[in-house]
């Protein structure tokens, strides 16, 4: 099936938000950006843990100095001396901050505790022989440490350490990286999509000529915009050039061959009706030169006048006649590729009206029926007229498929519409010669004729005609 493919409104709201020339550019400057991010956060990841590590280290070293100096009071079960030596620790905080010292026995009983009485007893005593848990909320680390004495287990001495500024700054030079790394991601991004954009220049030309193809010939692209194309771009617009030159050329060829087909039936049309008149034509001479001679005579004259109007009559006979039944003489079977051929005879006199041509072909590949001559010239008639009749911008759409024994052709405009009498001639009514260039209207009646055709005229809702035949063409194979 041959039809103009309609495109959702997702689809169309979706190429008017971005070309899709620009999407490749586009894409690769996201990409590009997501990279940057990723890579970043990823760093920034793997920063803290190194960060928390060295926390825990410092902790470590913090207890190492603490546990020489409460050892002694460890294992004497002193609280006081404990507590006193807990209390020079805190009179010194130049480095990290103590808030709280607890010391515990070797049974886990606490023994004695220094500073921040906020801080909970049951944390420091739920923490492990070498722990170490970093309260991130309250800027707290808490650290533990087994003491070993003389004679063995003294005790365990936990620390909640002040590491807040720590964490401060951590999170302004967190902050500070995200900051420049999305300044300097998207900086990379958009440098991407203009190296991009500049190299897809050519394409996004190509494109757009493709993309206009689609409603009038194909235009060749200028010389200096595939000089700004790299080889292998340059190559491609070059075949697009070749390409629009020969479907230019072949269009040319097309409305040439229309115009010679119409005119070689014009001229059988010429040679048929000269052939049958000629002989009338000669009787006629002979009574009007009798006439001159002898037309003073009563009897003379009547008879004169009377083979005059004989012969008149027996001219529009034959011209009706021939006009009505004429047809070119072509007994092959009509095919799919006759229908489409019309689109390409027609499309110049689209094309010189400023009009948009379609065709929808519900039709199997192969032969549809009889009389192909009759049929393409009848439907070739039809849509040159309807080109002539459909104002610029309008739209002229063929259709055809098959119903039953009958092949249904549909012939659509945006014209003013066929007149009364048109139409009635058309669908079978009283002699009309349509106006214009070509065979007119009573030589397509005549057809139809001759295909044992019916025909119908209806005027379309927003304006415009359509003309629906039906034409026999035998049972489905």
């Amino acid at each position: 099936m041959t039809a103009t493919n309609q495109a959702s409104p997702v689809a169309q709201d979706r190429r008017r938000l971005l070309p899709s020339a620009l999407r490749l550019p586009a894409a690769a400057g996201v990409i590009v950006f997501a990279v940057a991010v990723g890579t970043t956060q990823l760093a920034l990841q793997v920063t803290n843990r190194e960060a928390d590590r060295r926390l825990a280290q410092l902790g470590e070293v913090y207890l190492d100095g603490l546990a020489a100096s409460l050892r002694a009071g460890l294992e004497a079960r002193d609280a006081a001396y404990v507590t006193e030596l807990m209390a020079r620790a805190f009179a010194e905080q130049r480095g990290i901050a103590e808030r709280t010292l607890f010391a515990f026995t070797p049974d886990g009983a606490l023994l004695a505790r220094h500073g921040d009485p906020g801080k909970p007893a049951s944390m420091a005593a739920s923490l492990g022989a070498a722990s170490w848990r970093l309260d991130a909320g309250s800027g707290t680390a808490w650290v533990s440490r087994n003491v070993e004495g003389s004679q063995g287990p003294a005790g365990r001495i936990v620390a909640a350490l002040d590491v807040s500024p720590i964490l401060a700054a951590r999170a302004r030079l967190a902050w500070s990286i995200v900051l420049l790394d999305l300044f300097l991601a998207g900086l990379a991004a958009l440098l991407t999509w203009a190296a991009l954009h500049r190299l897809g220049r050519p394409l996004r030309r190509l494109v757009e000529a493709l993309s206009d193809g689609a409603k009038k010939a194909p235009v060749p692209l200028p010389e200096e915009v595939i000089a700004q194309a790299d080889h292998r771009s340059a190559t491609v617009l070059r075949a697009y050039n070749n390409m629009a030159d020969g479907l230019r050329e072949r269009i040319r060829l097309t409305a040439q061959l229309a115009e010679r087909e119409q005119a070689a039936a014009l001229g059988k049309l010429a040679a048929t009706i000269a052939h049958e008149v000629r002989n009338p034509l000669g009787g006629l001479v002979t009574a009007v030169s009798t006439l001159r001679r002898f037309g003073a005579e009563p009897s003379v004259r009547e008879e004169s006048l009377a083979f005059l109007d004989r012969g008149i009559a027996a001219l529009d006979r034959i011209v009706t006649s021939t006009l009505t039944l004429y047809r070119a003489e072509e007994d092959r079977p009509l095919l799919r590729a006759d229908l489409d051929d019309l689109v390409y005879l027609a499309r110049p006199a689209a094309e010189r009206h400023g009009i948009l041509l379609g065709v929808s072909l519900d039709l199997p590949e192969g032969e549809i029926g009889p009389g192909a001559g009759g049929v393409r010239q009848v439907l070739l008639n039809l849509l040159l007229n309807a080109c002539e009749a459909t104002p610029a911008g309008g739209r002229v759409e063929l259709r055809a498929h098959r119903e039953g024994d009958d092949l249904i052709c549909e012939i659509l405009d945006a014209g003013p519409g066929l007149d009364a009498a048109q139409a009635e001639r058309l669908a079978g009514g009283g002699a009309m010669v349509a106006p214009g260039k070509g065979l007119g209207l009573d030589v397509v009646v005549g057809l139809l004729g001759t295909l044992d055709a019916r025909a119908s005229v209806t005027e379309r809702p927003g304006g415009g005609t359509t003309i629906r035949l039906m034409i026999p063409a035998g049972k489905r194979s």
